[in-house]
């Protein structure tokens, strides 16, 4: 009689267990904690930076945004973060009406499939004046966040600018199974910095998934910035920030440090820092690209075996109370 019963639990649980699993792979595969935020480039020049974007999730096909660019652009980066990546799905990216190469798989994926496709755009049909960026999404339960562009562009009667590019992906969490909880990610923007004849600083940072009312914190190194910055203010999921940070700089190193806090999930994906230095400051153009960084993998987190796990016990039960109760 038990031998029997055992016999037919089996493909009952295991069907349970598939039914479970599946659920959670509507959100995307898990993917890990991701990539930490790290400096994609870097440099110099007299003239700017342009950073624009948003606006948000909206499920929106095509997903469109709007910039309006200086000329004289050297290099470009376009940022495009999805919700739910499933493998099989692509992206399309047009450009003033022309079409990038479909893509199939992100550069920076963690978590439950929230992924960024990055794009070095430098030589993109941009135009001085309005440029129109679209995206569309092939995926049957995701979309974009936003699209973001950073472009550096020469004027040489402009200051004298230095600038850091960071991205990534990291996924901040109350707890996983690649080491625990990720309570903090940091963005290096790595070098010497003469601060005494910096005019003005500006940062700029991304991030996805904050939450209103649960308290993160954002710092420039030892500045707080602000507390419940993650609380898509700026479109759903979304947080895109601008600081004045002059005040704030160190001599070397500069840094910004996210912090969880209360919030479930956490998600930086970039930050941009640049220094407009007084006049009779001179320096030549230069510019470092570096080379692309890969996520880093993990197992699925502990707290979702665990639920997977009580799930199955409390399914267990009740499978045997109605067993015995038909005798």
């Amino acid at each position: 009689m038990m031998t029997r019963f055992r016999k037919s639990l089996v493909p009952v649980l295991s069907m349970f267990i598939i039914l479970v699993i599946s659920q959670a792979a509507m959100a995307g595969e898990w993917r890990g904690s991701g990539t930490p935020l790290y400096t994609i480039a870097s440099g110099s020049l007299h003239g700017g930076v342009h950073v624009g974007g948003g606006h948000g999730l909206t499920y929106a096909d095509p997903y469109t945004e709007y910039f309006d660019l200086p000329d004289n652009i050297i290099y470009a980066r376009l940022y495009v973060p999805v919700w739910n990546y499933n493998k099989g799905d692509t992206l399309t990216v047009s450009i003033n009406d022309n079409e990038l190469k479909t893509r199939h798989e992100p550069d920076y994926i963690a978590a439950w499939g929230v992924c960024c496709y990055a794009y070095d755009v430098t030589d993109a049909t941009f135009k001085e004046g309005l440029n129109v960026i679209s995206a569309t999404y092939e995926n049957n339960n995701g979309a974009p966040y936003g699209i973001f562009l950073v472009a550096v562009y020469e004027n040489e009667s402009m200051p004298y600018t230095q600038f850091w590019i960071d991205e990534g992906n990291y996924a901040l969490s109350k707890a996983v199974a690649d080491g625990g909880a990720k309570e903090q990610g940091e963005a290096l923007f790595p070098g010497d910095v003469k601060t005494e004849t910096v005019e003005k600083a500006d940062l700029w940072t991304v991030m996805i998934a904050g939450t209103g009312g649960e308290i993160d914190e954002l710092w420039f190194n030892s500045k707080l910035l602000g507390k419940d910055v993650g609380r898509a203010k700026t479109g759903g999921y979304l947080d895109f920030d601008h600081f004045n940070v002059t005040g704030d700089l160190v001599g070397n190193n500069n840094t910004v440090i996210f912090k969880r806090g209360d919030e479930q999930y956490l998600h930086p994906f970039n930050a941009i820092l640049v220094l407009e230095h007084k006049g009779g400051v001179e320096g030549d153009t230069e510019l470092t690209v570096y080379e692309t960084q890969s996520s880093l993998m993990s197992v699925i987190p502990v707290p979702v075996i665990a639920v997977l796990a009580i799930a199955i016990i409390g399914f267990f039960l009740i499978y045997m109370k109605k067993k015995h109760e038909r005798g």
